[in-house]
């Protein structure tokens, strides 16, 4: 069994059983990160996973597979498993209005993720390109995302960001960051 074809069943396994999931990402020799939480829903390009931290709920990634190198579920991570599942109602780890997103390609995830009228962070984690774009959907297109950025002082762009599909490595959504920054955020004066 070639690695891929590991991955994509414990992928299944994590979705299907709602266990608490400690995901490798990244890319050879460019970048890598640790996301930790469950796996709330997949497609054959992308995974939604509801993060967890410090025993709470803390926002939405939607990542495409390509980009995980691993799972792990040692005794550790089934200990956080327990104990999730005893703080939380089993109603946490299915699919809600929050999760409820097309994970079909790139124009459906933000056509989803548009409707529900958020800001949302869309990234490329790649060194050489790192991106960071936050603010609500403004239009899409079939090679790109356009969102109204808005910087570290809250001040809005003045035209819509692009952001390339084929740049992207993880969106974020439904986390404080995003939720609380997109309430101060303003125009130039």
């Amino acid at each position: 069994m070639s690695k891929k074809d590991k991955i994509d069943k414990k992928i299944k396994n994590h979705y299907e059983n709602k266990l608490y999931a400690r995901i490798k990402r990244g890319i050879k020799h460019d970048f890598e990160e640790i996301l930790r939480g469950y796996i709330i829903k997949i497609s054959n390009d992308f995974i939604l996973v509801k993060e967890e931290s410090d025993f709470q709920f803390v926002g939405y990634h939607i990542i495409p597979r390509n980009t995980i190198k691993g799972i792990r579920f040692n005794d550790n991570d089934k200990y956080y498993d327990f104990i999730n599942k005893s703080e939380h109602k089993g109603s946490e780890f299915e699919i809600d209005q929050d999760s409820n997103v097309d994970l079909t390609s790139w124009e459906t995830i933000f056509s989803s993720l548009k409707k529900k009228n958020i800001s949302i962070i869309s990234e490329c984690e790649k060194f050489k390109d790192r991106l960071f774009c936050i603010g609500p959907i403004v239009s899409i297109s079939k090679k790109a995302v356009y969102l109204e950025y808005f910087n570290a002082q809250g001040i809005i762009d003045s035209e819509p960001v692009e952001h390339k599909f084929k740049w992207i490595t993880k969106i974020t959504y439904n986390d404080n960051y995003s939720k609380t920054f997109s309430k101060y955020k303003r125009k130039k004066e």
